[in-house]
């Protein structure tokens, strides 16, 4: 008999939390659909004003915890290099156009036309002009050498 009410008191309540708990899980599962419209417009935004942080330093001279002695700074040695490095500014290559060749009849000299930058210069082979210097040339490119960097031009008809 005392069994039976136990059961008349429990049954109840756990009847009563079970009905909770699915009413809950039954409202999240069917939220009801409440729009608020808001009015961008009227609305702005106001930055707040950020004050000056306060500053601090680091002490850093503590006292050692296991000797009890205050701390030195480590003396920092820089050697200086006795070398004296000096950089040339370089200037760009210029423009170069190979136009052609020149060669006189019965002579084996040849005459290269190229134009630096816009001006048209007569070059032979080994010449050097506006620090531009030809190094070879055949009738189809040439190699000039310009602040020691090589390149090679083809002729431009």
């Amino acid at each position: 008999m005392k069994n039976k009410k136990n059961i008349f008191f429990l049954l109840p309540a756990v009847m009563i939390i079970w009905g909770v708990l699915g009413y809950r899980i039954f409202t999240s599962l069917s939220p009801t659909n409440t729009v608020t419209s808001v009015n961008l417009a009227t609305t702005q935004f106001i930055p707040q004003k950020i004050e000056a942080s306060e500053s601090f330093t680091i002490n850093t001279e503590y006292r050692d915890p296991f000797l009890g002695t205050v701390s030195k700074k480590p003396s920092i040695k820089t050697k200086r290099s006795t070398k004296k490095v000096t950089i040339t500014p370089q200037k760009p290559f210029p423009t170069i156009i190979y136009k052609g060749v020149v060669a006189a009849t019965g002579k084996k000299e040849q005459v290269f036309i190229i134009s630096i930058n816009g001006q048209q210069q007569f070059f032979k082979k080994n010449s050097t002009k506006n620090d531009v210097k030809l190094l070879r040339g055949t009738i189809t490119e040439i190699v000039v050498q310009f602040q020691g960097q090589k390149q090679t031009f083809p002729i431009i008809k």
